[in-house]
């Protein structure tokens, strides 16, 4: 009798895993784990009866192969019935295999590595609210921004944040208060004191990318390249204290050239189960662990000058409050220092990079808006003084023409990833049940006629004289929104405002012959930041 009803058995055991453990709570974080119970009980299975049921191992290894898969065969019958017929996600439209899995999602944008092209296709063909996978949407309805990002928002992180653990940054810390405590610590070195500070650093790079434009002749130059390479020796120098020679030597530091290729594999959108699973592998991701480790070893040496650097970094005040914690406080810290300095360095120079690159495109392609935004800077610094930021921060132009840019090429142009609590929350009057993670793809929104009348156009005046063409506020929101928004906003501005006055004032700007713009609007890469197609531009010195 027993045996007779021992498959029924097992394959109830598969289902009952699925409906009172996978299917409640988070489990992705360790899928090495789960593999090797599983195969761990076949062994056990196999072993006990063969030596102590005195069965053949022929038999016994059969005996296991049977029953191990009809677990899995009722454990997986579980799971894609239910995504399939009673997931509440499914009455959200979207493709139909983005029931099943995100590998259809993989699929279609994986080759590309161009999920905001993907995002934004879906959202034309079905709406203001797409299916992405058995557990995801995609909303541009711009009430979900405070629902998911504002400061009463009862949303947390994503599970995408917690990819990488054990290390963990502020930008990774899923618990709300942890973030909090480490905001506070950070937000010295955000200051308006400390960014004053930090401005005669950023000249340095500017000064020298300038030269390296004089040099070039007026001859095409791929500013997405430059870019990077400024944009790296900036925050090389405010995080550790010392650039990477990027702009002296023309290359990517090959630390950098780490970082972008552990990158591109982000730009996969893999599910984050397997993407653990890769890194789990011996080998897989060696690149990944040699930045990390290229980090630590950066940010000791800069820990062993803390006091000795004559202007003060962003990673000065992150390690002044470590040093003043005690051993075993320090101990529980160094990871998320370790973590911290490492967002440093791709937070603040991917996206500033992205900006500088598609502003330079607008600027060179927009009839006149070079002219307009050098009457506007002559009216606030002297034709023969130094450009300083406080002069040109309230610039209406110079800003609108920033905002412009980053609304129709966010840095970060898929959004950012919030899971709704228990209870869900509602948007725009439609109801979003508990534990879904949703993305506001600010590239899709950027498109939106409901959101910003001629959407394509490249209007600054949105953001100050025409406040008329931005339909909602809470639309706009390239650096997120509440209280995990960006904390480098200000420093980004900074940067990009000194570096493009200080260009224009020196250079006119064109696109290099048979240059059109295409492989840097289509041909750049989505992976969570932007890996930038090549623009060619030419600098020829201003004739006055």
């Amino acid at each position: 009798m027993t045996a007779t009803y021992l498959p029924l058995v097992v394959a109830s055991a598969g289902v009952a895993t699925h409906l009172f453990f996978f299917k409640v709570g988070e489990h992705w974080l360790y899928p090495t784990r789960y593999i090797q119970a599983f195969f761990l009980g076949c062994v056990v299975t196999i072993v006990a009866r063969s030596h102590y049921g005195n069965i053949p191992a022929k038999d016994s290894l059969a005996f296991t192969v049977k029953y191990a898969s009809l677990y899995l065969a009722g454990l997986y019958t579980s799971l894609i019935t239910y995504r399939l017929f009673f997931n509440p996600l499914n009455k959200f439209p979207g493709p139909y295999w983005a029931r099943l899995s995100r590998f259809d999602m993989v699929i279609r944008c994986a080759g590309k590595r161009n999920l905001h092209h993907h995002l934004l296709a879906m959202h034309q063909k079905y709406g203001k609210f797409v299916r992405l996978d058995p557990n995801s949407i995609s909303v541009t309805h711009p009430d979900g921004v405070e629902v998911t990002s504002g400061v009463k928002s009862k949303c947390t992180k994503g599970d995408w944040y917690g990819v990488d653990l054990p290390f963990i940054s502020m930008h990774t810390c899923r618990d709300r208060a942890q973030h909090d405590r480490r905001r506070r610590i950070w937000s010295p070195a955000f200051s308006d004191k400390a960014l004053r500070g930090y401005e005669n650093r950023v000249q340095k790079y500017n000064d020298l990318l300038i030269k390296k434009l004089g040099e070039s002749n007026g001859q095409p130059m791929n500013m997405a390249k430059w870019f990077n390479l400024y944009s790296f020796d900036v925050m090389g120098d405010l995080a550790f204290g010392d650039s990477y020679q990027c702009l002296e030597s023309g290359e990517m530091h090959w630390a950098i050239k780490l970082l972008n290729d552990g990158m591109d594999i982000i730009g996969f959108w893999l599910p984050n189960w397997f993407f653990r699973l890769l890194l789990s592998i011996p080998g897989a991701a060696a690149d990944h662990w040699r930045f990390i480790n290229y980090c630590c070893e950066q940010l000791d040496k800069r820990m062993k000058i803390q006091g000795k650097l004559d202007n003060q970094d962003i990673s000065h005040t992150l390690i002044e409050h470590f040093n003043h914690s005690d051993p075993k406080a320090q101990k529980a810290q160094l990871p998320m220092l370790q973590g911290d300095s490492r967002l440093i360095i791709v937070a603040g120079s991917d996206t500033t990079a992205a900006t500088l690159v598609h502003l330079f495109y607008h600027i060179a392609t927009e009839k006149g808006l070079i002219q307009r935004l050098r009457e506007e800077l002559d009216e606030l610094v002297k034709s023969d003084e130094a450009i300083d930021a406080q002069k040109i921060q309230d610039a209406p132009l110079l800003n609108g023409s920033i905002n412009e840019t980053l609304r129709l090429n966010p840095p970060v142009p898929s959004g950012v990833f919030r899971k709704t609590p228990k209870e869900g929350v509602e948007i725009g009057g439609v109801y979003i049940p508990g534990d879904t993670v949703i993305q506001m793809p600010q590239y899709a929104m950027a498109r939106d006629p409901d959101l910003y009348p001629s959407p394509l156009e490249f209007i600054p005046e949105r953001h100050s004289s025409r406040p008329e063409l931005i339909l909602h506020k809470d639309a706009f929101a390239p650096f997120s929104a509440g209280p995990y928004n960006c904390i480098g906003k200000n420093l980004a501005y900074m940067e990009i405002r000194l570096l493009t006055a200080n260009i224009i004032r020196k250079f006119d700007v064109r696109l290099a012959e048979g240059e059109t713009g295409q492989d840097l609007l289509m041909g750049t890469k989505d992976h969570f930041t932007l890996g930038l197609g090549p623009l060619r531009l030419c600098f020829q010195p201003r004739k006055l």
